[in-house]
């Protein structure tokens, strides 16, 4: 597929909303010679928190057109030997750090192509957002080829990233992201809701969540709940609550699809 000039930059970043830092790494964007659309995918992910920012990019960027370039600054080792890297993973491009934080949309779509960027002698230590990838972006966006940014990179730094498993008949997982309104976004696969049929339940912790439901507006208000979401995932809700508080949880928290009754 032939690589396109990107017109549409997103931005995620831990920097917080509101933040300076964000009007400047798009003040930089902005000097592009050509239109460019920009948006926001989130400033709000926990700060240095490189498997929050897996998760958001694997989930968030894809939906965009095709040779979108994101541009991802979640980079906890800014100004040290980590590398910062263009990348192409399925029909997306990327600017970010090599710290893992496209791992999980590696994992899904594949590594189609990476460059290593050079950090310039004037560039800010700690601000390699604004002084390295914004520039690289507008180079882009100008019409460089990304084989110009810097020497091919075979592979990027992996995380760990928590697998389900089965044991004992029971299935394991972990909770990998809280969503806005709560709920428990967990790693186990939309496949295995017929398991938790069977089971007649999923166990969060201590806490035993046996309403099954199609959609949050099949049970009543306040009610716990689980499901398969958007993601192809299955989630713990609160019918107009949040699963986060009720149950004390986040990200981390254990989750298990239990072995079936005994017929």
């Amino acid at each position: 597929m032939p690589l396109l000039r990107p017109r549409v930059v997103t931005l995620t970043t831990d920097f917080g909303a509101g933040s300076i830092y964000v009007a400047e790494v798009k003040g930089r964007l902005l000097s592009a010679a050509v239109p460019v659309t920009l948006v926001d995918i989130t400033h709000t992910l926990p700060p240095h928190d490189v498997s929050a920012g897996a998760w958001m990019v694997a989930r968030g960027c894809f939906a965009f057109p095709d040779d979108s370039l994101h541009v991802v600054v979640v980079d906890p080792g800014v100004g040290t030997g980590r590398r910062l890297v263009w990348a192409r993973v399925g029909r997306q491009q990327f600017l970010a750090p090599d710290n893992g934080v496209l791992s999980l949309a590696i994992a899904r779509h594949g590594l189609v192509g990476c460059h290593r960027l050079a950090v310039p002698a004037e560039a800010s230590s700690t601000f390699h957002g604004r002084d390295v990838l914004a520039p690289a972006a507008v180079r882009l966006l100008e019409g460089t080829d990304p084989g110009a940014l810097g020497a091919a990179v075979a592979d990027l730094v992996t995380l760990p990233l928590p697998r389900p498993f089965q044991r004992d008949k029971a299935w394991h997982g972990v909770v990998v992201d809280v969503d806005t309104f709560g709920n428990l976004v967990t790693n186990l696969p939309a496949d295995l809701w017929p398991a938790v049929v069977a089971a007649g339940a999923i166990d969060l912790g201590p806490h035993h969540v046996r309403s099954l439901v199609r959609t949050y507006g099949d049970a009543n208000p306040g009610t716990a709940v689980t499901l398969v979401g958007s993601q192809d995932v299955i989630e713990v809700a609160v019918v107009q609550g949040s699963a986060a508080s009720r149950f004390g949880a986040g990200v981390g928290s254990a989750v298990t699809i239990p072995a079936p009754p005994q017929a």
